[in-house]
């Protein structure tokens, strides 16, 4: 500790912990090491929080960026498991709310996890491509990272871009191996590839709900007379259109959440689904990459959260929406011009700051879809490394 930092810690009323600020994909994350974090799960959430600033719309007392972006939490340990080098946990900070959501997993997070493995010689890695096998602990799924590295270091990549981000850096090719029914078991946990329910207000809304990565309903953009291809901003001042998605959210979660494996208290089901709204591509008119080149895409669509309507795309609602693509039936597969039908595709999405592409190989056991491997490539940088400092009076004592 130098003699600064012992200045300015006294650890009856000053905590500090180690951290790194990373960024991987589009989203922004605070890294913490397992082991510098308190072992009490109140006392480890009051930390997280104070840490970002929250609650605080501006998060201005702490390192969140008061956007859902870039209010994420990583922790990150030795494996648990044989089969992996390490341990992640994601959890989703609130901003407004006093809450850490680990109800969800986020793949973005998941290459910033997979370059820290490797900075902080949690692998072995030689010149070349290095696999950093990760346990994600939110769903128990597994994540093999692909980085390319020279003499033991990730190595930047000019081709490594990702839409919103403006430099290029080392790329990260994720694969979710059998990533299916993480949080509920089944990959369709209504058992069927399209469902029906009616709001308050008397719309009557299809979905289909699919758990791969995260748990999502996704909604045909017509059941509002919308497209797929509006900004966040136009979305969000569609009148009504935020009230009423939550109340789909939260019918949803009562209705179907119920009896599904794992399934929490009732007051925390809402928090494990995220809503997709899709829509046929010819209706984009931007649907292009980091470099403003035109790209084929296969659908367009947006995430819309609780907080906020997603600015880019979450690479889990990539996979839910890839994974429904190969599923007959879906919401989705009845907007697609190509169906992905043959094992194994890409499948490409227009969202608000681009496109996203997915490689998915995926079959059927007993008539049955099954997804084997989802993979996306993102790009990822270590941007801070340092010490946050907190009021020791927040922790639990």
């Amino acid at each position: 500790m130098s003699a600064l930092l012992s200045a300015i810690t006294d650890k009856s009323t000053i905590h500090s912990v180690h951290c790194a600020i990373m960024r991987g994909g589009t989203s922004k994350a605070i890294v913490f090491a397992a082991a510098d974090l308190p072992a009490d799960p109140r006392s480890r959430d009051q930390l997280i929080l104070a840490a970002f600033g929250s609650p605080d719309p501006r998060q201005i007392d702490g390192l969140g960026g008061a956007d859902p972006l870039t209010s994420k939490v990583a922790i990150v340990g030795r494996a648990t498991r044989p089969d992996v080098d390490v341990d992640y946990c994601f959890g989703q900070v609130g901003i407004a709310a006093a809450t850490v959501n680990y109800a969800v997993s986020c793949g973005n997070t998941a290459a910033a996890v997979a370059l820290y493995a490797i900075h902080e010689r949690l692998v072995r890695v030689a010149d070349g491509p290095a696999r950093v096998r990760i346990h994600c602990v939110n769903n128990g799924k597994q994540i093999v990272a692909t980085v390319s590295t020279t003499n033991g270091l990730p190595t930047g990549n000019r081709d490594a871009r990702v839409p919103v981000v403006p430099s290029p850096d080392a790329q990260v090719s994720l694969e979710f191996i059998d990533p299916a029914g993480g949080d509920t078991g089944h990959l369709l946990p209504s058992g069927v590839p399209q469902d029906e329910m009616r709001t308050t207000r008397g719309t009557a809304v299809r979905f289909s709900l699919v758990d791969c990565g995260n748990l999502y309903a996704i909604i045909p953009a017509d059941t509002w007379g919308l497209s797929g291809s509006e900004s966040p901003c136009e979305l969000e001042l569609v009148p009504g259109l935020r009230q009423e998605i939550e109340e789909i959210r939260e019918s949803i979660a009562e209705r179907q959440l119920q009896d599904a494996d794992r399934t929490p208290p009732a007051t925390r089901r809402a928090a494990r689904l995220k809503i997709a709204i899709v829509g046929s591509p010819q209706q984009d008119v931007s649907p292009t990459d980091a470099t403003g080149a035109r790209r084929a895409i296969d659908l367009v669509a947006r995430i819309i959260n609780p907080e906020r309507v997603h600015k880019a795309f979450a690479v889990t609602g990539a996979m839910c929406l890839t994974a429904a693509a190969s599923i007959p039936g879906t919401v989705v597969a009845g907007l697609l011009r190509r169906p992905l039908t043959d094992g194994r595709g890409v499948f490409r999405i227009g969202h608000p700051s681009g496109v996203i592409a997915s490689e998915i190989v995926h079959g059927f056991d007993s008539g049955r879809p099954t997804i084997h491997s989802i993979r996306i490539d993102r790009s990822a940088r270590r941007i801070m490394d340092g010490n946050v400092f907190v009021s020791a009076g927040v922790l639990v004592p």
